[in-house]
């Protein structure tokens, strides 16, 4: 299993594996943004059926009226929707013709144009959406890149109905608002010329897109496509390779913009509409609809960085939807789409990075300064026990390095230590620690627990500014 460093810091090197680019055809962006059909939102728990018949008691007869007629005893109810939410079974009524007939048990059934990451998640095989591969979870762009990460068991609470798209209607509406802030991105002429293809939305009036790293990284020209055909050639404000985001712009003055929403509201059930260039097909931009299927989930790249706390959709994703947006019924933005599950493997496993997550990275990315800095490459302690390395904890991230004169350094963290705590919250993984460091701004001084030898030690590390990559 490859490691999977949180963090690069500025005197290490990261191993990458050989990338396998495979490219699938591209042609000139047109006006026209065309809806896919698909069928109407479901729950994603599907009850199961029991084909029981009713029992029914018999009854003695009572003198002297007529016979009672006997009541039918409506067999057990199987427990509908997740099981978090099954309420107890109810004790079926007493008869004297014995038990109903048991009830069957349920049925529960990256693309840029630098290479392809490999991506594993849990118990998937996998690579960020981005490329057309024989297995693994894949980077969105026509063209990609990965990492190794097991998902923490996440619970999901509901707190509200399901935020619905009630009518077919509603998602032309949403169309009408937004795909005019949808743009394709083009690098260095698009897969048949070697680049790559991906998808961008723009925020600001005057011509700020973000999209996904990998969309962009190591790109000589890019090409922003509007929805009304128009090519504006774009310029890189920043981009965080760990974070997987980038900001890019046009010189262009009145644009239409897209809404940002709140990534921290949404809730497993909630309709969702993915938009965005998959595959790179003539005819303009490709929207899919779906639902939220999971939160908190993590993915982690062979590139050194990791995703946390991700949305998992059902919405399709493809090979060229890197960097667009997931959007609510209401047609705000709450996720970047980022990454897919190996279609071979799974199907209609997407992931979104959440937008609350990315909003004070994209600040500073627009500014072209980079989010906060630790300076530690760190594993999973499951990944560190495989390893062979003696820790305690079931929990944290195990430090495989320390960068020379870094944050981490300065503060006294040392490798082998397992970080545990920053700033009083849990730091689960090496994942969930990056996704805690990059909520503070540089400069920052942060309380991190690290249990050493046994020990629980509290270090003070004043952050740094990370490196674009």
């Amino acid at each position: 299993m490859p490691e999977t460093p949180h963090e690069s810091p500025p005197d290490e090197e990261t191993e990458q594996g050989p990338a396998t680019v495979q490219r699938s055809g591209w042609s000139p962006f047109a006006a026209t943004a065309e809806v896919e059909p698909s069928e109407a939102a479901t729950s994603p728990w599907q009850p199961s059926t029991g084909p029981g018949e009713p029992v029914t008691t018999p009854t003695e007869a009572v003198s002297p009226p007529a016979e009672a007629p006997a009541s039918p005893v409506p067999p057990p109810t199987a427990p509908i929707g997740p099981p978090w939410l099954a309420a107890p079974p109810v004790a079926p009524a007493e008869s004297d013709a014995g038990p109903p007939p048991p009830v069957p048990p349920d049925r529960r059934d990256r693309a840029d144009g630098r290479g392809w990451r490999t991506v594993l998640l849990a118990a998937l095989v996998g690579g960020l959406v981005g490329a057309l591969v024989a297995s693994g979870v894949y980077l969105a762009v026509d063209d990609d890149r990965s990492t190794t990460s097991a998902p923490p068991a996440a619970t999901a609470v509901i707190v509200r109905p399901s935020d619905r798209i009630s009518r077919t209607g509603d998602i032309a509406q949403i169309l009408k608002t937004d795909v005019p802030a949808v743009v394709a991105l083009v690098d260095d002429g698009g897969p048949d010329s070697g680049g790559a293809a991906g998808t961008g939305f723009v925020i600001s009036s005057d011509g700020v897109i973000v999209t996904n790293n990998h969309v962009i990284e190591g790109a000589h020209k890019i090409q922003a496509v509007f929805s009304d055909g128009t090519t504006r050639d774009a310029r890189i404000l920043g981009h965080n390779a760990p974070s997987d985001l980038a900001v890019v712009k046009v010189d262009a003055t009145g644009l239409p913009t897209i809404a940002l929403g709140n990534s921290d509201d949404v809730q497993v059930g909630d309709d969702v509409v993915a938009i965005g260039n998959a595959l790179a097909l003539q005819g303009g931009l490709t929207v899919t609809r779906g639902i939220v299927s999971g939160l908190h989930r993590e993915v982690g790249t062979d590139s050194g960085s990791a995703l946390e706390d991700v949305i998992q959709t059902d919405a399709a994703i493809n090979p060229g939807n890197s960097g667009g947006p997931l959007v609510d019924a209401q047609g705000r933005v709450i996720g970047i789409n980022t990454a897919i599950a190996d279609p071979g493997s799974a199907q209609n496993v997407g992931f979104a990075i959440p937008i609350s997550n990315a909003k004070a990275i994209i600040e500073r990315l627009r500014e072209g300064r980079q989010p906060a800095f630790l300076g530690v490459s760190t594993v999973d302690i499951s990944e560190a026990k495989l390893e062979g390395h003696d820790v305690s904890v079931d929990q944290g991230a195990y430090v495989k390095t320390v960068g020379a004169g870094s944050p981490a350094s300065k503060a006294g963290i040392q490798v082998g230590d397992v970080v545990v705590a920053v700033d009083g919250k849990a730091a689960t993984s090496a994942a969930s620690l990056g996704g805690l460091i990059r909520e503070h701004l540089p400069g920052d001084e942060v309380e991190i627990k690290v249990v050493r030898d046994g020990d629980e030690v509290t270090v003070t590390a004043a952050l740094g500014e990370a490196p674009s990559s």
